[in-house]
């Protein structure tokens, strides 16, 4: 029997409500930065597109629901875009909105938040599972990084562990064209299991250096390898805003062993044929000037506001003057990014 739209959408809000957390020993959360620096209502509007018919799609899909999906966002998110978030998040539980006031301060921020909610349910361990807002995960990767993390805890391991899924999809939406990648510490599903009294997170390090820098110090690695690809990596315009002239999308599509990501290849990850069809036809953005230097400047603004603080919070009117005037420097600069 084919439910109706309207049936169908009430059947997932039942089978959502009906998540809960069962682990007994850790808390699983996994973690999206949601526009933390940027005003501009236009890059919103294409950016959580994108979220909502390939991350929210992938969550929605996935076969073990014991999680908790943290989206920081800007504390002084644009209006319309916070009101398009909380409509995707009031009928999913597993979906917390965390406001934040600086990128810098994401890190500490979910540590606190973590710490505090493992304590709240009396769990000894967290895992923390890192996710962009403009990619996807396999309906079965939860699942599985639960799996490897409740299998070491039974068997007595008392170190952290960094749980990296190695092998994924590169692929360009605007072509629906893609192929197969390998990443030792891929930006998606990469995972960190850890006590949960003083929790760092999966996001302490640079996703690229994580398990070179803790390995050190007796951190434990594990690789979930095999034929299943745990993620799916969207290259678009707007997702290099970290670095400058970037030729991905070219050689992303361009690639010799390249496929077309038809339905049934994006099944697997929730994206729907509908979802795919939107995002393609849908035209990206043209960004105004580099986002790589707005970034860098944003950061240096960041740096001016952390750095006066201390002096804010002791009752220095100056500063909470300066702050307010960096803020809207910090505003001015982010409203218009693309067009």
């Amino acid at each position: 029997m084919r439910l109706s739209p309207r049936s169908a959408a009430a059947a997932l809000r039942r089978r959502l409500r009906d998540a809960a957390p069962r682990s007994k020993e850790f808390l699983h959360v996994i973690a999206t930065r949601h526009g933390i620096g940027v005003f501009d209502e236009q890059w919103f509007a294409y950016r959580q597109l994108m979220m909502e018919h390939l991350t929210l799609a992938s969550l929605d899909a996935q076969e073990d629901r014991d999680f908790v999906w943290v989206v920081a966002v800007d504390r002084d998110m644009p209006p319309r875009a916070r009101k398009r978030l909380d409509g995707l998040a009031e009928s999913r539980p597993y979906l917390r909105i965390a406001e934040t006031e600086l990128k810098r301060d994401f890190v500490p921020d979910l540590a606190a938040w973590t710490a505090a909610e493992a304590k709240a349910r009396k769990k000894g361990w967290v895992l923390t599972t890192r996710l962009d807002d403009d990619d996807a995960i396999h309906r079965g990767l939860v699942g599985r990084l639960r799996e490897e993390a409740a299998a070491y805890l039974a068997g007595g391991g008392r170190a952290s562990v960094i749980l990296s899924p190695v092998l994924g999809v590169n692929w360009v939406p605007a072509k629906a064209a893609g192929h197969r990648a390998y990443h030792h510490s891929p930006s998606i599903g990469l995972s960190l299991l850890e006590r949960a009294e003083d929790p760092r997170t999966v996001y302490r390090n640079n996703h690229r250096t994580l398990a070179q820098a803790l390995v050190p110090w007796d951190y434990n690695v594990r690789h979930l390898d095999g034929e299943t690809p745990w993620w799916l990596y969207a290259h678009t315009g707007l997702s290099h805003m970290q670095s400058e002239g970037s030729d991905r999308m070219d050689k992303v599509a361009g690639h010799r062993r390249a496929f077309k990501l038809d339905a049934a290849r994006l099944a697997p990850f929730g994206v729907t044929a509908a979802g795919a069809r939107i995002i393609r036809e849908t035209p990206e953005p043209e960004v105004t000037e580099s986002l790589f230097e707005l970034n860098r400047r944003g950061l240096d603004l960041e740096d001016e506001i952390h750095g006066l603080r201390e002096a804010a919070r002791g009752g220095d009117e100056a500063a909470r003057e300066r702050i307010a005037e960096l803020h809207a420097e910090r505003r001015r600069i982010h409203e218009r990014l693309v067009r």
